[in-house]
């Protein structure tokens, strides 16, 4: 029974700060796509006004490399040097779900 103490507290402990991190990754996300949704609309109104122009298939383009790379460098930053794997992953789930 002792040699079971050290994995339990391990993913619990994996597991709560993979909830903090999901948690907090989902709030930050929406904060960010609130804004995304406000810069979008006021670059729209200026191309409808004629006060400027867009490419919207190279803002696509760019938009999902940015997009790839950004969650990218969350996992690896997350991820990295942690020995909680499976309960900072189920916490992470966790936390996005309630978040």
């Amino acid at each position: 029974m002792d040699f079971i103490i050290p994995f339990v507290s391990t993913l619990g402990f994996g597991g709560v700060l993979g909830y903090a991190v999901g948690y907090a990754a989902k709030k930050v996300g929406k904060i960010v796509l609130v804004g995304i949704g406000i810069l979008f609309f006021l670059v729209q109104y200026l191309v409808y006004k004629h006060l400027a122009h867009v490419d919207w298939a190279g803002v696509a383009h760019q938009g999902g490399e940015a997009a790839k790379a950004g969650g990218e460098a969350f996992w690896k930053i997350v991820t990295y040097n942690i020995p909680l794997g499976g309960g900072f992953i189920a916490g992470i789930v966790l936390g996005l779900r309630k978040g």
